[in-house]
């Protein structure tokens, strides 16, 4: 049994996107409670969700009343219990870590009402193996926002082994109710859609510049001119996090195969603390904004990476993930890109 109709939501996790999602779900109308485990994380996402609204209506995005009925709706706690007892769905965004994840989940399973919808924002990890600490397992889902959830629009969902067929629906309906346009990815495997494909297209670019063929500057260059990419692999890499990007590539060398194995390049930033955008220096530096010009591009042919993109998605569909249709949509809500990789294939 799932609620007849979501109108509570606990977001567990204030981080960037715990806080960002709960801002979105109190400006749709729901009531929504965020947890963390320490009051400095809470007066933190606090903070940051009040700026964001101000910000907002200084923009003309919304009135200023509405930007204080999201405020009232939107409530604060460190106690789990507590937090979770009356929610219709809790959503979870805390760390990237399967055991982390794995314990949170069991002791919210048994916290919350038996009938309260779970879902986990995970990027990579698999449902089902998360699910295996939840009580009831049919009620939890994998529920993947992108980064920042206020302009993404795609929400992956991912059902595990047990999930129900209600709480997909519930969790869909949910999600265009936030304004989102949910993909289903129709069977769990590591990195689902989006990342699967953008994740080994960045792979890949790494390991083009370490040949010493090309260098940083001209692939990027080529794929934002050329390809009409916002911005080139690294310049994203950048962007994401390179502990990010080392994060999921692991993953996939541990659960796919050893092709996935992250390039030297990215390791070796990885291991420097060099992350990208948020230290300062990943594959450029940002001591001042880096940028690339047309003529930068000259000498490298763009489908080497496109390529790479279209057969990566190509697997996703033999592998039974997703559909053409649901990939092309994925990717270029997810991922920014212009074209999905069928289309680019299509020439359409």
């Amino acid at each position: 049994m799932v609620p007849n109709k979501v109108e509570r939501i606990t977001v567990l996790g204030a981080g960037v996107m715990g806080h960002t999602i709960a801002q979105i779900a109190a400006s749709t109308g729901f009531e929504v409670t965020v947890r963390d485990i320490a009051q400095e994380y809470i007066d933190n996402a606090k903070s940051r969700v009040e700026r964001n609204l101000k910000r907002n209506v200084e923009r003309g995005r919304m009135t200023e009343e509405e930007a204080q009925e999201a405020l009232s709706r939107l409530s604060y706690s460190v106690d789990l219990a507590e937090s979770v007892k009356d929610a219709d769905l809790v959503i979870e965004a805390i760390p990237e870590n399967l055991d982390l994840k794995r314990q949170v989940w069991g002791e919210v399973s048994v916290l919350a009402r038996d009938d309260a919808l779970l879902a986990t924002n995970t990027s990579s990890l698999s449902i089902t193996r998360i699910a295996e600490a939840v009580t009831k397992p049919e009620r939890f889902i994998g529920m993947h926002f992108f980064n920042p959830p206020t302009h993404m629009r795609l929400v992956e969902l991912i059902p595990g082994a047990g999930t129900d067929s209600t709480t997909l629906e519930g969790v869909r309906a949910v999600a265009e109710r936030l304004g989102k346009t949910p993909v289903v990815v129709e069977k769990d495997v590591v990195g689902f859609i989006v990342n699967r494909v953008l994740i080994t297209y960045l792979n890949e670019a790494a390991k083009l510049a370490e040949s010493g063929e090309y260098t940083v500057e001209q692939v990027d260059a080529a794929m934002q001119y050329g390809a009409k990419m916002p911005l080139g692999p690294f310049m994203l890499s950048d962007l994401i996090g390179i502990d990010i990007v080392h994060h999921i590539l692991k993953v996939f060398e541990e659960n796919l195969d050893t092709t996935y194995k992250p390039a030297k390049s990215i390791v070796a930033l990885f291991e420097a603390k060099k992350l990208g955008r948020k230290t300062g220096e990943g594959f450029y530096s940002y001591a001042e904004r880096p940028s690339v010009d047309e003529a930068m591009g000259e000498g490298f042919d763009v489908n080497i990476l496109l390529d790479v993109l279209i057969k990566e998605a190509e697997k996703v569909v033999a592998e039974g993930i997703a559909g053409r249709e649901a990939i092309d949509t994925a990717m270029k809500l997810g991922a920014n890109l212009p074209k999905g990789p069928f289309e680019l294939k299509e020439g359409n």
